[in-house]
């Protein structure tokens, strides 16, 4: 019996373990994205500091609790959770009558369809301190009416929300998805 140089085993190992690792993509606008072989994805953080402003217009992508900072009319998403299959998209921040207000929308990316999203938002100023905590429902469809549930692989408009608060430049936003109902 012959015995395998020990070169082509370590080629081997090591192809065999690449074959399983997950893969790095460059998206059209020069970002680059990994993707895993359990279905999600994330962004690759830059290696100079050139590229870091082309991953900041992206809203940044967590499981399900985030903070960040909102800034009032950049124009630009503030925030995406996710959780079981589920995205949450917190758009733009603009302050309106006394309130924050952040537009949501939601994409269905699991194979059941989604029937109650809520989520906790907590707004802090800029050092921190607590202004506003409060628990929105951003989905919810009709009790028993299949028609209105966020069926598998779709999107669809959320609730906005709006939060009383003293007028800033700038809060601390910190998200969690608290409540996700599917069928």
């Amino acid at each position: 019996m012959k015995c395998i140089p020990t070169s082509v085993a370590i080629a081997f190992i090591a192809f065999t373990a690449n074959a399983a690792a997950s893969q790095v993509i460059e998206l059209e606008d020069g970002r680059k994205v990994q993707l895993n072989d359990d279905f999600t994805w994330q962004y690759v953080q830059p290696e100079n500091t050139h590229q870091a402003t082309a991953l900041a217009v992206a809203a940044p992508i967590i499981s399900s609790q985030r903070g960040t900072t909102l800034v009032l009319e950049s124009g630009k998403p503030s925030l995406q959770l996710s959780d079981s299959g589920v995205d949450i998209v917190i758009g733009a921040a603009s302050y309106q009558n006394g309130k924050v207000v952040l537009p949501t929308a939601i994409t269905n990316q699991s194979s059941l369809s989604v029937i109650n999203v809520q989520l906790k938002i907590e707004l802090l100023d800029s050092q921190g301190k607590k202004l506003a905590e409060q628990e929105t429902t951003v989905w919810q469809s009709i009790k028993r009416l299949a028609e209105t549930y966020l069926r598998p692989k779709t999107a669809a408009e959320g609730k906005v929300i709006e939060i009383e608060v003293p007028k800033a430049e700038n809060y601390q936003l910190i998200a969690t998805v608290s409540n996700l109902e599917t069928r």
